[in-house]
């Protein structure tokens, strides 16, 4: 019996696209392993990848889903685009193939390729401008197959929803998958996507290719990450230059270029810029009305954060240390302002700030205020 004729199966629009999925979705978390896999709380997921490709993409780009599920992604991108990109969806699942092949044909797309191939078997085969890996897990294993087969300039994006290993609830699981140590503190969803950002470029720099992250965000449940690629030993060894630690020592954070010997600390980890300002901004003005209001939410709050330093703190943390009540974060972050140093909000945490003042005068601003 043919897949999109079970009654487990029904039509949405997402954004400006018609979709047919399963019924049977959560609305929150990471979801389950299924043959046909959609989750419908990663729609602000598939809307940034919709605005990226707007603000970012070129016409005629070729396009690789490579873990397509329904297809959502890879047909909203050419629904919902003006770009005639040539999009490349793939999945293994005979019933996935089936219900992608259904929502090309439900959205009258041509020039769309849908494969039921393994992704392995797949890459070695072809050339993307931009490939996306959105897996059930970690999605380092296909990172460095992936890598090699873009085009000059082209773009990497991942989707990680093992945010436990990440974060330091199952430190062995990430020391063994990303090579790097975790931290469980306030700033552990930063530090856990520094250290998977981090993990993507050192793989990849082994190959002599630089990877620059575009945009990289938490939310929710998972972390994603927009790469560029630029091939050479030099750029890759200037992008392994800003590869290092962060040390956490009675409530201060500070940058490590060495191990550090400290009882907590996190790394190797990224220690540069997680995003674009220019193209978030862009982004921005490409939203439309079809959109999530989370995903505008999402990229008003990293318009207005901080690019650095590479850690936050939380308002209950500072609370705890100078024995008062918590500043709400707003209220912390004007004051740090006022006298002269540059802060602002993170997307992380609605209790956590960014700051270049050091530590020492933000104890002395904030002790006794209410």
């Amino acid at each position: 019996m043919s897949t999109i004729s079970n009654p487990d199966f029904n039509t949405i629009t997402e954004g400006k696209t018609k979709l047919l999925v399963p019924q049977a979705t959560a609305n929150l978390g990471p979801g389950t392993k299924s043959s046909v896999f959609y989750n419908p709380a990663m729609v602000t997921n598939r809307d940034v990848s919709v605005l990226y490709a707007r603000c970012r993409a070129k016409k005629g780009w070729r396009v690789l889903d490579g873990l397509g599920g329904t297809g959502a992604r890879g047909v909203r991108l050419a629904v919902e685009t003006d770009l005639d990109l040539n999009i490349h969806i793939n999945d293994r699942s005979t019933e996935a193939f089936e219900v992608i092949s259904k929502n090309i044909e439900m959205n009258n797309l041509e020039g769309i390729t849908a494969t039921q191939l393994e992704l392995f078997s797949l890459l070695p085969t072809e050339k993307f401008d931009w490939i996306d890996i959105d897996p059930y897990g970690s999605p380092v294993n296909y990172v460095d197959p992936a890598v090699q087969r873009l085009s000059k300039g082209g773009t990497l994006s991942v989707t990680a929803t093992d945010t436990a290993p990440l974060c330091g609830t199952y430190v062995k699981a990430c020391k063994r998958r990303y090579m790097a140590r975790p931290m469980n503190s306030s700033c552990k969803h930063e530090t856990g996507l520094r250290i998977l950002v981090g993990n993507i470029i050192r793989r990849v720099a082994v190959m002599e290719i630089a990877l620059t992250p575009e945009l990289a965000y938490y939310q929710g449940h998972y972390f994603r990450c927009y790469f560029s690629a630029e091939k050479g030993a030099k750029p890759a060894d200037r992008q392994l230059e800003k590869i290092g630690y962060l040390e956490l020592k009675g409530g201060e954070y500070s940058i490590r270029t060495d191990l550090p010997k400290g009882k907590r600390w996190a790394g190797p980890l990224w220690l540069g810029d997680l995003m674009k300002k220019r193209l978030v901004k862009r982004m921005l003005a490409a939203v439309d009305k079809a959109m999530s209001k989370d995903t505008v939410h999402l990229l008003e709050c990293l318009e207005e954060e901080l690019l650095q330093p590479p850690y936050h703190y939380h308002t209950d943390d500072l609370a705890k240390l100078l024995k008062m009540e918590p500043l709400k974060t707003r209220k912390a972050v004007e004051i740090l302002c006022e006298k002269g140093s540059k802060a602002s909000l993170v997307h992380y945490t609605t209790k956590g700030y960014r700051t270049e003042a050091d530590f020492d005068k933000m104890k002395t601003l904030f002790s006794g205020r209410k």
